[in-house]
C-alpha cells in the first residue's frame, strides 16, 4: 500500500504503523518493533521513533508500505496476477487519525529519550564505561542506551536477570537475601548492582527491580514499587519509588528515573 506524506514531513514509525492499519495497538506495535519484526528500507528498526520520511519503505509480515510524497486525487488501479485491485490510499494527515498516542505516552517516550541522550554524551565526553542488571524493565533501559550510536564506546554490557535464578546465579545476589528481604528491596537490588559493576568492571553501573504489575503486589509492596540502585566507583545509592499507572508506565518510569539518578550523580 501507499502512505502519502507532504514533501518534507515525516512521521514516527510506530504511528505509520499504527495510521497505515498495520497494527491497530499500541503496545502490540511497541512489542513487534522491539523483537525487530519491522523493517525501514530494509533494515532492521528497534526504536520506534524512526522518523519516516517520503520515499522510505517500511515492511512489516505481509504489509508493504510505500511512504510517497503529495496527495493524489484518486485511488490507484493496480494488477495482480488474480485480478485488478483497488490500492487504499493512506494519507498522512495526522490531524484526522481518529487514534493517537496520549500526550503522556508521548511526553514520558521523549523525557527517556532526552535524559538517555544527555546520558549518553556525558559517557562519551568523560570516557566512563557503565553497565545494567535489570529485572522489571526486562531489558527496556540498555534497548534505549544502545539506540544511540556509537554507545559501545561506554555500555560494557548488561543482564536482564528477571528469576530468582538469574539473580542469583548471573550477578551473584545472595540466596538468603530473596528469603529474608524478597527479590524487589533495596538489599537485593544493591546486591545486583554490585554484582553486576563485578561482572563487567565498569566505572558506572545501575540496577532495577519492582512490581510493574497488572499481578503480584502486596500490602507491603504494591504494584508500581520500584527499587533503583547506582554504582558509581564503590559507592552505592539507593532508590524506591511507587510508580502509578499501567505496566507499561512503570516500566519506562523506571527507565526514566535511573537515566535522571545516574546523570545527577556524575
Amino acid at each position: 500500500m501507499k502512505f502519502w506524506l507532504d514533501e518534507g514531513d515525516f512521521i514516527y514509525l510506530f504511528q505509520l504503523l499504527k495510521a497505515s492499519g498495520a497494527l491497530d495497538d499500541y503496545a502490540e506495535i511497541r512489542t513487534v518493533i522491539k523483537e525487530g519484526k519491522v523493517l525501514v528500507n530494509k533494515e532492521t528498526a528497534i526504536n520506534q521513533r524512526v522518523k519516516v520520511f517520503p520515499d522510505d519503505i517500511v515492511r512489516f509480515q505481509d504489509h508493504h508500505i510505500i511512504v510517497k510524497k503529495s496527495k493524489p486525487l484518486k485511488p490507484e488501479k493496480i494488477k495482480t496476477c488474480k485480478e485488478e485491485e483497488t490500492h487504499i490510499i493512506q494519507h498522512g494527515n495526522m490531524k484526522k487519525w481518529d487514534s493517537k498516542p496520549l500526550k503522556d505516552d508521548l511526553d514520558l517516550d521523549n523525557k527517556i529519550n532526552e535524559y538517555a541522550k544527555n546520558l549518553h554524551d556525558k559517557l562519551l565526553k568523560d570516557k566512563k564505561t557503565i553497565c545494567f542488571a535489570e529485572s522489571c524493565t526486562g531489558g527496556m533501559i540498555q534497548e534505549v542506551i544502545t539506540s544511540f550510536s556509537g554507545s559501545s564506546e561506554y555500555f560494557s554490557g548488561g543482564i536482564v536477570s528477571y528469576s530468582n535464578e538469574a539473580k542469583i546465579n548471573l550477578i551473584n545476589v545472595n540466596p538468603q537475601t530473596i528469603k529474608n528481604f524478597g527479590s524487589v528491596s533495596k538489599q537485593c537490588v544493591t546486591e545486583m548492582v554490585q554484582g553486576v559493576q563485578k561482572v563487567f568492571n565498569t566505572d558506572i553501573a545501575g540496577a532495577v527491580t519492582g512490581i510493574a504489575g497488572p499481578t503480584g503486589g502486596t500490602t507491603d509492596k504494591p504494584v508500581g514499587t520500584v527499587h533503583i540502585a547506582v554504582q558509581i566507583n564503590e559507592n552505592t545509592q539507593n532508590f524506591k519509588f511507587l510508580f502509578t499507572g499501567d505496566r507499561e508506565k512503570v516500566r519506562k518510569k523506571t527507565c526514566l528515573n535511573i537515566f535522571k539518578i545516574i546523570l545527577e550523580n556524575i
